[in-house]
């Protein structure tokens, strides 16, 4: 058992994201193992993917740290235009599977929540692949909603962050 005290979140410099990129991309890769529909599979379009996420918001993008290694990360942006509102939005989130279940999703899930509250947004949106249901039922725990489908993807919202 993994003791999430264990655990530490970081964000990263440009150049420490350049230096685990392949090891960031390994752990995105293993997220999507099991529903590959939702993922990228070229790892030099989850370079580029994971670049993005840092470049929308370095300060949004958290990484779960156990000791030296990647537990898992979290990408919010805070700044984030839904309409003509600011808004916190989750773009990615995935954990290594043999750190599941043991609290890292809880530790960087409410830490990004804290970081769009301390940028003071009120709400919370998130993309959800429909056949994910580990995942929906994670966010359902936590008080977000479906709010629309579009294809494959299931739009969720959770108001009242604060």
């Amino acid at each position: 058992m993994i003791p999430v005290s264990s655990i530490r979140l970081k964000t990263l410099t440009c150049e420490e994201l350049t230096r685990n990129m392949e090891i960031l991309v390994r752990v995105y890769q293993n997220a999507y193992r099991e529903l590959p529909e939702y993922g990228y599979h070229h790892p030099e379009r989850i370079r580029g993917y994971l670049l993005w996420l840092w470049r929308g918001d370095p300060a949004g993008f958290l990484v779960a740290m156990d000791g030296e290694r990647i537990a898992g990360f979290i990408s919010i942006h805070g700044d984030w235009k839904e309409g003509e509102e600011l808004v916190g939005e989750i773009h990615e989130f995935v954990v290594e599977p043999e750190y599941q279940g043991k609290g890292v999703g809880d530790l960087l899930f409410h830490s990004a929540l804290q970081y769009a509250v301390l940028r003071g947004r009120k709400k919370i949106g998130l993309w959800v692949g429909e056949k994910n249901k580990r995942a929906l039922e994670f966010y359902r725990r936590r008080g977000f909603e479906k709010k629309e489908q579009w294809g494959k993807w299931i739009r969720m919202w959770r108001g009242d962050v604060s």
